[in-house]
């Protein structure tokens, strides 16, 4: 559900919630008295998701608009309202939450009531009636593993994420699950977040799948924002123009195939037990700072089948880091295979030349395997002639599971500062899909 403007409902009912809550009078406090001095009503949009409970909340739009703010207030009155309660702040990395998100949330809001104590060595804010504000970050699996340490009695009653962009969709299921918390009536989880691109899973899911309450922030209506703060906004043009003042989600400027369609190419292709299996193969390990970084190097598998017409349907994807093992990986594609009712193995992989090993442990497993190198923007080019050829022709689709495949091709952007012998440069992010999927298409190209 979205949710533009306030209803007159809502804000009645958030002015009576702060009017109880000051008196300490709510039912909720179970006997425990605190007072909120925050004022949900001074910034027009903050007065509806103040008092709702959703389990999930959504907080997008313009750059100054009190989304930040907002999360904050609402998971520091949890943290008063309901004693015993356990809440997580959590950013892609929590190296970068100690300059931003902690440091406002210490200096802003907990430094209000002198009985909060930061823990700054632990990673949280300890409150006079036990309950703990934790933070942390999801860039790995050792940061992943302390996120999951967090929790009284096994659960966690309300998380914030900030900068909810920058995390992968595994990030956001990891954290869902934790919240079983019990201190109180209901459990919630805040993600506040500038725009991004139309095929980020926050707009994909929360957004257009309807699974998030929406609210969307506006710098304009923000009366504690300087008036030097709207003016320098108003200079934006392009796509920060777009989706920092505007609060569109909206394409990247420079992307690669922007050709590319999701009424178009996105299919539900079939398995043809007629055609051979193919794979794609882009080797890799490192997880890095996570998917959209340069740092981020998966292995991905595309396990697809020409048309019979020229082109390739793509049926299922995967992407993995940390798997020292091949041999690992391999039997990983092959179950996800055989669970969709393909064959186990390809008829022939089509594999960058530069990974030896990984075509010397598909020659050992007994998988054909063929050099699928060839120059970067000629791949390209004859990918976005499969993709469309602007004559109506269609020759690459592939199946929605494929989402982060799907993803790449929305963000797949080229280098404005840099060229490679006259031409553009790929930036070397959100590529790994795309190489594969050059790799398992090329050897279609027109005179091949």
């Amino acid at each position: 559900m979205t949710v533009i403007a306030p209803t007159a409902r809502n804000r009645a009912r958030a002015e009576l919630l702060l009017r109880e809550r000051r008196k300490g009078t709510s039912p909720a406090n179970q006997g425990y008295r605190y007072q909120s001095d925050f004022d949900p009503t001074a910034i027009a949009w903050h007065t509806e998701p103040w008092g709702d409970t959703s389990f999930i909340h959504l907080y997008t739009g313009a750059a100054g608009g009190g989304k930040s703010r907002l999360a904050a207030e609402k998971i520091h009155d949890y943290m008063k309202q309901y004693p015993g309660a356990t809440g997580i702040m959590v950013r892609k990395t929590r190296e970068s939450m100690n300059n931003s998100t902690v440091l406002f949330y210490a200096s802003k809001i907990a430094s209000r009531d002198k009985t909060i104590v930061h823990h700054s060595s632990a990673h949280r804010f300890e409150y006079p009636n036990g309950s703990i504000l934790a933070y942390g970050g999801m860039k790995d699996e050792d940061q992943r593993e302390q996120i999951r340490g967090i929790g009284q009695d096994g659960g966690v009653d309300i998380v914030w994420c900030e900068e909810a962009n920058k995390l992968a969709f595994e990030d956001y299921q990891e954290l869902i699950p934790r919240l079983r918390g019990k201190a109180g009536p209901y459990q919630q989880i805040i993600l506040t977040t500038n725009p991004d691109a139309p095929m980020h899973w926050i707009n994909q899911k929360l957004i257009i799948g309807q699974e998030a309450k929406v609210w969307y922030s506006s710098a304009i209506d923000n009366p504690f924002n300087p008036p030097i703060y709207i003016e320098n906004l108003k200079k934006l043009t392009g796509l920060q123009k777009q989706r920092l003042v505007d609060g569109k989600w909206v394409q990247s400027e420079g992307v690669i195939y922007d050709n590319f369609s999701m009424e178009i190419n996105v299919a539900d292709v079939q398995h043809n037990p007629n055609m051979p299996l193919l794979w794609g193969v882009d080797d890799g390990y490192a997880y890095g700072e996570g998917p959209g970084t340069s740092s981020y190097h998966p292995r991905v598998f595309l396990i697809a089948q020409e048309d019979g017409m020229g082109g390739v349907n793509v049926l299922a994807e995967r992407f993995s880091t940390g798997e020292s093992q091949y041999e690992q990986s391999f039997d990983a594609v092959e179950e996800l295979s055989r669970s969709l009712g393909f064959p186990a193995t390809p008829d022939i992989a089509y594999v960058d030349g530069s990974a030896a090993m990984m075509r010397g442990a598909l020659t050992v497993r007994g998988i054909p395997n063929a050099n699928a190198t060839h120059v970067v923007l000629e791949g390209i080019r004859n990918l976005r002639r499969m993709i469309s050829d602007g004559e109506g022709m269609v020759l690459f689709h592939i199946h929605p599971r494929c989402v982060k495949t799907i993803e790449e091709f929305q963000t797949y952007s080229y280098d404005d500062t840099a060229q490679i012998l006259g031409d553009r440069k790929p930036i070397k992010a959100n590529d790994h899909g795309m190489d594969t999927a050059r790799y398992l298409t090329y050897h279609l190209r027109f005179g091949a």
